[in-house]
């Protein structure tokens, strides 16, 4: 399992994305930095969107499966 940890500098406000994976002892490693929440919040939002996109196409996909099974077996 992976475990994921934010910390925020109280004197300059740049966070730090930690991550953790059960399958290694080394503890927390620094996946990536921002000087600012701001940098987190697109970061947040990129993800966001391409869960969205994914869900979308996910949705999409099962719409048209159904329609052709209803297609060959009838209604």
């Amino acid at each position: 399992m992976t475990h994921f940890r934010l910390d925020v500098s109280r004197e300059t406000g740049a966070v730090t994305l930690w991550m953790a994976t059960g399958e290694t002892p080394c503890g927390f490693r620094p996946v990536i930095g921002w000087p600012s929440m701001d940098g987190v919040r697109e970061f947040a939002e990129m993800l966001l969107d391409i869960s969205h996109y994914r869900n979308r196409e996910r949705d999409r996909v099962k719409q048209v499966s159904e329609n052709i099974i209803r297609q060959a077996l009838g209604e």
